[in-house]
């Protein structure tokens, strides 16, 4: 077993031969790995420290930014202190100004209200005036500028509630602008001026005969006989008249019976006068008829006046005054029912 040897290695005159380079070489490498970690651990130092400086000047900025936050927040605090009583006495006032204006709107809303019963109350009155004068006198102006005015009043209240009512309205005013005019004023005049003339209007049993043209020649002396003659002809004359009567059956009258015809015919005149304003054509006409056959009977025709009388009593006879006239009924029903209750949404 001894006898035996291994053979040689080679390598190991090599290792020898290098032992003093390496050695050499590790001390070198280890050097050098040294002087990389001491470089590189004085670059992460120098890191590091301009790391802690630029976080330390950032946590200084960052100290002065939440100081002035600070400041800021304490002088929020401080003025949202001093804002409190200010802001509770605006809350305050808000709400008063809000139950004052609840308040304001209700009572426009009853001012409303009571304002459009109070134009409805007066254009039912104008309304009942209108019907008035349409049924009692035939005023048809009077009772169309009742219906104008009544329409004027509605115009003031803008609810289309009332659209049927200012229709039905204006119905009747069309109607009424559509029916011919009379003029029932004149009328009204010339009969009041022949009723104002007839006490001055001469009857006919008062007439005299005409004074001769020897009897109106002044300054003449007669003689003596024929002025005797003349008297005792004018003291005869007073006994007895002769008088010429173109109507044989003309009537004697009293001073009693004079009075009276003139009042009775005053009173013919008036009622034509009446007729007239109420649209009675037939009553108009008969107190014309008869208003003319007394001054034809009673009166001197020969008279001025009395032709006057009797010839604007003939024009008017000739006028009628009788018109189909409606009534305000169905605009009053309108009304009526505009003022209901819950009418116009009241």
């Amino acid at each position: 077993m001894n006898d035996t040897a291994s053979p040689p290695t080679p390598r190991k005159g090599l290792t020898a031969l290098l032992d003093p380079l390496g050695g050499r070489t590790t001390t070198v490498l280890a050097l050098l790995a040294l002087c990389l970690v001491s470089l590189q651990w004085l670059d992460a130092r120098s890191t590091l420290t301009q790391i802690r400086l630029d976080l330390s000047r950032r946590l200084g900025e960052a100290d002065a930014i939440v100081k002035q936050n600070q400041n800021l927040a304490q002088q929020t605090t401080e003025k949202l202190r001093e804002l409190e009583p200010r802001l509770s006495t605006l809350e305050a006032r808000v709400a008063d100004s809000q139950n004052q204006q609840v308040a304001l709107d209700a009572l426009y809303q009853e001012l409303s209200r009571n304002r459009d019963d109070w134009i409805l109350a007066e254009v039912e009155q104008l309304v009942v005036i209108a019907n008035q004068q349409l049924e009692l006198t035939g005023n048809v102006q009077s009772a169309l500028s009742a219906l104008q005015a009544a329409d004027l009043r509605l115009q003031k209240i803008n609810k289309p509630l009332l659209m049927h009512l200012r229709q039905v309205l204006n119905q009747d005013i069309d109607r009424l602008r559509a029916l011919p005019y009379v003029d029932t004023t004149g009328i009204s005049i010339r009969l009041d001026a022949v009723a104002n003339s007839v006490n001055s209007l001469p009857l006919a049993s008062d007439t005299r005969p005409q004074k001769t043209g020897e009897d109106a020649v002044p300054g003449v002396q007669p003689p003596l006989m024929q002025r005797i003659a003349h008297d005792l002809a004018m003291e005869l004359g007073k006994a007895v008249q002769i008088r010429r009567m173109d109507t044989p059956e003309l009537p004697l009258l009293t001073p009693d019976q004079a009075f009276f015809l003139r009042e009775n015919l005053k009173l013919r005149l008036m009622s034509a006068r009446l007729g007239a304003l109420s649209r009675n054509q037939t009553s108009y006409k008969s107190d014309l008829i008869a208003s003319t056959a007394w001054l034809n009977r009673y009166f001197d025709r020969t008279d001025k006046s009395v032709q006057t009388a009797l010839a604007t009593l003939s024009q008017l006879t000739n006028i009628t005054v009788n018109a189909s006239l409606p009534d305000a009924s169905a605009t009053l029903n309108a009304v009526r029912l505009a003022r209901a209750p819950h009418g116009t949404n009241r």
